[in-house]
C-alpha cells in the first residue's frame, strides 16, 4: 500500500490506526525520493 491508500483508508473508516501508517508511509516515502535538483553550472547536460 502507497501512503494515498492508507489515507483513503482513514477518511473511510476514521481509524486513527489508519492516519498513524498514512504518516509512517509519507516519512518512508519522502526519504526515498531523490533529489537530483543539486546546483551545476549553466549548460550543465546541455548538448
Amino acid at each position: 500500500m502507497n501512503a494515498g491508500d492508507y489515507w483513503q483508508l482513514f477518511v473511510e473508516t476514521g481509524a486513527p490506526e489508519a492516519y498513524l501508517l498514512y504518516s509512517r508511509q509519507m516519512k518512508s516515502e519522502a526519504s526515498y525520493v531523490f533529489d537530483d535538483s543539486g546546483h551545476r553550472p549553466a549548460g550543465h547536460r546541455l548538448q
